[in-house]
């Protein structure tokens, strides 16, 4: 009987699969920590975007606010009131402000409240860096609190805006009160010789709860000044130079300092005298009765007569 002879083959394993293997998952280990980590930069940046257009928006719409309460009739009542001794154009206006220049009137903007400005709610900051209320203002006075949710601009309660409206001799020198108004005219009257006064207006927008600052270190940081008033003139001595300068530090400033997000946006505004004209009666319509507009402006009836 014949026998198939059987045959040994040796194997030798030395673990060269294994580590192909090995380096392959590394490699796609390598690969999704490179891609988690643009995913995460790449959202810092769309979020860091949006915190900028988000304190743009807020701090524009305040200064734009400000120009339509001037510009637009309907907002007549509250313009007088900004006019007015007890507004923040009136306060660098009125009887006794030549004085005043490079005070800063500081209030929180709080749109959603019925006014837009009052005095009794703002804080005065002098031009030697002391701080005074008028109108009975409480201890708070113009200065936004992190703790309250009427001081933020919106219901979501993440957004502050504190506004400061100064008056330099940058661009007008000291004045006597309504010099810009020609003499025996009426504050109304346009008049092209006359002057017309200079304000600028910062607004400063923040995001509290982005940082991990208390609420004693960013309110320290709102009652500092708006900007540096070496550019200002407020009654300084010629033998003491320095007497009326505001301490360093900027609003804007210590806010970057302590890691708050802040952005400012800054308003140069002038004040000019608007001519226009309003027909009280349209002849030849109707029964020619007095307009609504002059009614209210001259105190008078449809018909004519004294109210």
């Amino acid at each position: 009987m014949n026998k198939t002879p059987k045959y040994h083959v040796s194997q030798s394993q030395t673990g060269a699969t294994l580590i192909v293997v090995l380096l392959f998952l590394t490699l796609i280990i390598l690969v999704g920590v490179i891609a988690v980590r643009n995913s995460m930069t790449s959202l810092r940046l769309a979020t860091s975007d949006q915190i900028d257009t988000l304190l743009l928006t807020a701090s524009d719409n305040t200064n734009k606010n400000i120009e339509n309460i001037i510009n637009e009739k309907k907002y007549k009542n509250e313009s007088a009131k900004l006019l007015g001794p007890l507004g923040f154009f009136g306060y660098f206006m009125s009887v006794g402000a030549t004085s005043n220049r490079g005070d800063q009137v500081i209030f929180c903007y709080r749109p959603r409240e019925s006014y837009f400005f009052k005095m009794s709610e703002a804080t005065i900051l002098t031009a030697s860096s002391k701080s005074r209320l008028i109108g009975g203002a409480d201890a708070t006075g113009g200065f936004c609190q992190v703790d309250s949710a009427d001081d933020f601009v919106n219901a979501r309660q993440n957004v502050m805006t504190q506004v400061s409206v100064t008056r330099p001799n940058t661009l007008s020198v000291p004045v006597s009160p309504f010099e810009h108004v020609p003499l025996g005219k009426t504050i109304t009257i346009e008049d092209t010789t006359s002057v017309s006064p200079s304000f600028r207006i910062h607004s400063t927008s923040f995001l509290p709860a982005l940082s991990n600052a208390s609420t004693d270190e960013i309110t320290e940081c709102l009652k500092k000044p708006s900007e540096n008033a070496n550019s200002f003139v407020s009654g300084v001595e010629e033998d003491n130079p320095d007497e009326n300068t505001y301490y360093g530090e900027t609003r804007n400033e210590c806010l970057t300092k302590i890691g708050v997000p802040a952005k400012v946006v800054v308003g140069e505004v002038q004040l000019e005298n608007m001519n226009e004209t309003e027909k009280c009666i349209e002849y030849g319509k109707g029964d020619s009765k007095v307009s609504d507009d002059c009614q209210e402006l001259l105190n008078i009836s449809a018909s004519g007569t004294p109210k």
